[in-house]
């Protein structure tokens, strides 16, 4: 019956999705196309990744499973549908932020992103950033920073897109993407479900995974208006609810759940005028979980934390090839929790940067301070160049001092918070070059992080967990990406790739930290045979230490995908998908005793209007 009540209200959305088109003519600027305007202008010195939109539809909906098989993170996961976590470039968890349309989105509680908490179906474009990113998108920008991000096209063009899919586990999934828009009003609207038993057998054994059943439903909302020609208002808002059962491991059963709730809104107005541009953004974003050590049971614990912030940007054009940019910006954070008694953050900041292009010469340089006083923030800066010796080839430099800022369970948990905690603090530099050439696209860079003030938790003299600084950690290691795309027998093919060493030692011990793998690499080709297309994704992750001594480790492991998918010549347009996951039925774990699914199939049927 759930199934079903979804299913109407994702037609009910389609069918009521009605719009009067206006004749107004209007100059847009390129500018509102992509939402996260700093990852467009601000990112010189830095590779960049785009994830298109048709790469996103054909892959897994959860972010974890997209990103593990296209880019060179490694994921940790306790089970498909269950926790999991980021490593970019060897930084723990904490240290990548998920920026939303420009907003940092980590948890106030955990500083952290669930990446199986994300549907990726509601998002427009996601794209990956490498690299240090403080200065622009706050705590938790050291190793990266990964964007989730909804475009405004002004076409006058509608269109409507419904997915529905069924496969191994009892796994349900549906999604409806809608899109309308004349001169001066662009609207897209997202809503996208999974469900699934998650009962798979652990592969090699007879044992199955128990307790790991979930769902999750996300509604995306982003409305853009133009007042005039040179005012536009932007509205952004997303809402995510998810349950599941937290599976235990091959060796210890479980019956704990976990329910959470997400709401974010965003309010933009802009003004260009002449050579200044005037941004105030208002955001408002809310989060709140519950814990469930049995399920069956009514006792749980739990935490709600809202989020306020307000920014003012102004630009101004000093030049016709340089821009400086003003940034104020304050944010009020409140939280409790079973754990947590009432506590409250307010920061506030001040960002300068200067970008300038000259001749084949790009470059910026910015600055930010923040001021708070629950913990003492550091001065931030970010260099970046970009040289461009011909089309087809450029280096890239940047250099960058990031930090993550203490979380509420940092400070205020009532059995092990630490209220004296300094914010972690990393210097860092990359160098980088691309080539292009014909239809090749290739991408290597190379790095070094610096990182100290490390928050740990670990047992005091009483036995007690408490976080503090205690560890310095240096990263390096290289980074490559390539894309290429022709014909074979006169139809498309194309193939796409990286590589990914890192090496991250803790300064005492001199050991690789645990659970960060030395080689990752990903593959993947496509082609198309008139209406059927083929696409083929391979993963290698390498060994990881499991012990700080690194006498302990879990093996690598390869796996495989494979997917067809079929255009009939229908109107409405209508496709029709198969997909097979880790096609050898390879038995394999991220973290340790969490096997990870077998051979598993998933269908799909996709309908355009």
């Amino acid at each position: 019956m759930k199934h079903i009540l979804f299913l109407l209200f994702l037609l009910s959305t389609v069918f009521g999705f009605k719009a009067k088109a206006q004749s107004d003519s209007l100059n847009w600027l390129e500018e509102v196309v992509l939402s996260d305007v700093k990852l467009k202008q601000n990112s010189e010195g830095q590779m960049v990744i785009p994830l298109t939109d048709s790469l996103i539809q054909r892959s897994e909906p959860l972010l974890a499973s997209l990103l593990k098989y296209n880019s060179p993170f490694f994921f940790r996961e306790n089970g498909y549908g269950m926790v999991a976590s980021a490593s970019v470039r060897g930084t723990g968890a904490a240290q990548t932020a998920v920026i939303w349309n420009g907003i940092n989105i980590n948890s106030q509680f955990t500083g952290q992103t669930d990446f199986n908490a994300v549907n990726t179906r509601v998002f427009d474009e996601i794209s990956l950033r490498p690299g240090g990113g403080s200065v622009i998108y706050g705590s938790g920008a050291i190793g990266g920073t990964i964007h989730l991000s909804n475009e405004f096209k002004f076409d006058d063009i509608s269109s409507n897109r419904i997915n529905l899919g069924y496969g191994s586990f009892d796994t349900y999934q549906a999604n409806y993407t809608g899109r309308i828009s004349n001169k001066s009003t662009s609207l897209n609207i997202g809503v996208a479900g999974i469900s699934s038993d998650n009962d798979y057998q652990y592969p090699g054994t007879e044992a199955y995974n128990e307790n790991g059943d979930f769902n999750n439903i996300s509604v995306n909302a982003s409305i853009a208006h133009w007042i005039g020609a040179s005012d536009i208002l932007k509205f952004h808002s997303n809402y995510y609810e998810g349950a599941r059962g937290f599976s235990g491991t091959l060796n210890l059963d479980s019956n704990s759940s976990y329910e959470d709730r997400n709401s974010r809104n965003l309010l933009e107005w802009k003004n260009f005028s002449g050579k200044y541009t005037h941004s105030v953004k208002l955001a408002w974003i809310q989060e709140g979980f519950k814990y469930f050590e049995n399920r069956d049971s009514d006792n749980f614990s739990s935490g709600e934390a809202e989020t306020a912030i307000l920014k003012y940007d102004l630009g101004y054009e000093i030049s016709e090839s340089g821009i400086l940019n003003f940034t104020v910006d304050y944010t009020d954070v409140s939280g409790e929790g079973s754990g947590i008694d009432r506590a409250v953050r307010k920061i506030g900041g001040a960002s300068a940067i200067w970008e300038q292009d000259v001749d084949q010469l790009k470059y910026e340089l910015s600055l930010r301070q923040e001021i708070t006083e629950n913990y003492n923030s550091p001065l931030l800066y970010a260099a970046g160049v970009t040289y461009k010796f011909s089309d087809q080839y450029l280096i890239r430099f940047s250099s960058s001092r990031n930090f993550r800022m203490p979380t509420f369970n940092d400070l205020f948990w009532q059995n092990g918070g630490n209220d004296e905690l300094e914010p972690e603090t990393s210097l860092q530099g990359e160098i980088g070059a691309e080539v292009k050439f014909k239809n090749l696209n290739f991408q290597l860079t190379t790095y070094y992080i610096d990182i100290n003030e490390l928050i740990r938790w670990i047992p005091d003299d009483n036995g007690q967990w408490r976080p503090v600084n205690t560890a310095e950690v240096y990263n390096y290691g290289i980074e490559t990406f390539a894309e290429w795309s022709s014909e074979l027998f006169n139809n498309r093919i194309a193939l796409r790739g990286n590589y990914a060493f890192t090496r991250s030692i803790d300064r005492r011990r001199g050991k690789q930290l645990i659970y960060t793998p030395l080689h990752k690499a990903t593959f993947s080709t496509a082609y198309a045979v008139g209406d059927l297309s083929i696409l083929f994704q391979s993963l290698y992750n390498g060994k990881i230490f499991t012990s700080t001594d690194n006498l302990y480790e879990v093996d690598g492991y390869l796996l495989a995908t494979v997917g067809l998918d079929y255009t009939l010549k229908t109107r409405p347009k209508m496709s029709l998908g198969l997909q097979i996951e880790n096609v050898f039925n390879k038995k394999y774990e991220s973290l340790p005793s969490r096997i990870m699914p077998g051979r598993s199939v998933r269908t799909t049927l996709t309908l355009n209007f």
